[in-house]
């Protein structure tokens, strides 16, 4: 068993925009082919990059605000509630234009161990 207190994480950084900020429940190698499950806060206006994962399933359910992804050049705006799956390869970006902050949770699952 192992139990994680939210508030004892320290926050870090997202690979793809330092200035955006995650919480790490469960770290790479800790579960088979889990890559991180963790949270992550996007405030007004913060955005990341074009980018894919070629060996990994990426889903993030989304807790408060609404987030635009652009996912292989299609516009999909996901709010509080909804789920979304990124297959691997897929080219996909993230971007707040609320005013609002967004958070979600989100793992990677690799197709290979």
């Amino acid at each position: 068993m192992n139990v994680v207190k939210t508030k004892e994480l320290p926050e870090m950084g997202v690979s793809h925009n330092p200035d955006i900020k995650k919480k790490v429940f469960i770290g790479k190698g800790e579960i088979p082919n889990l890559m991180m499950f963790g949270e992550a806060t996007f405030k007004p206006g913060q955005s990341v990059d074009t980018h894919s994962h070629d060996t990994m399933f990426e889903v993030f359910h989304i807790q408060t605000g609404k987030v635009v992804f652009a996912v292989n050049d299609e516009r999909v705006e996901v709010s509080a509630g909804d789920c979304i799956t990124i297959e691997p390869g897929e080219k996909h970006r993230q971007s707040n234009e609320s005013d609002q902050e967004v958070t979600w949770l989100y793992f990677g699952i690799a197709t290979k161990a």
